[in-house]
């Protein structure tokens, strides 16, 4: 009986495998965008996409709505959506905070930022549908769309 001696596999280092693990660890956190990004993605798995008139649309239908200005506090500061609570989306740590806030996971909610160059608003819709919100809307194209319209502005 023979056999054929096989050469010897180089152990793992320590190095090896911490960097493994950390390669792991970034490439699963990294699908959510910053809110500076390039640009930020056009919908939101379980929310619905709305435009000014969609957003309009349902202020006057919808009795309920929560609507959260996802921006910094200088930009609400110049000018917000009529009855917007602003709410950064660093601050989304956890669904409590949206309760506290009156947005109960059944209740109507809408999240927006400045349009599609920030990814503030994504970031929101994307932890509210995460932690079981069922009637997520997402305004995309913002307040630079709102403006852009002359649709009117309130201040604090």
């Amino acid at each position: 009986m023979s056999y054929k001696r096989r050469a010897p596999i180089a152990p793992f280092t320590l190095t090896t495998i911490l960097a493994a693990l950390f390669l792991a660890a970034v490439s699963f956190l990294a699908p959510a965008p910053s809110a500076l990004a390039d640009e930020a993605p056009p919908r939101v798995e379980g929310a619905r996409t709305v435009d000014a008139d969609g957003v309009l649309a349902l202020i006057e239908s919808t009795p309920t709505l929560v609507l959260f200005d996802n921006r910094r506090e200088a930009d609400f500061r110049e000018g917000h959506i009529e009855g917007a609570i602003r709410l950064i989306d660093d601050d989304m740590t956890g669904p409590e905070v949206l309760a506290k806030l009156g947005a109960a996971p059944a209740t109507p909610v809408l999240f927006y930022c400045n349009g599609p160059k920030c990814a503030r608003a994504y970031n929101a819709a994307r932890l509210a549908v995460g932690w079981g919100y069922t009637a997520v809307h997402y305004y995309y194209a913002g307040m630079g769309e709102w403006k852009a319209k002359g649709l009117p502005l309130a201040k604090p």
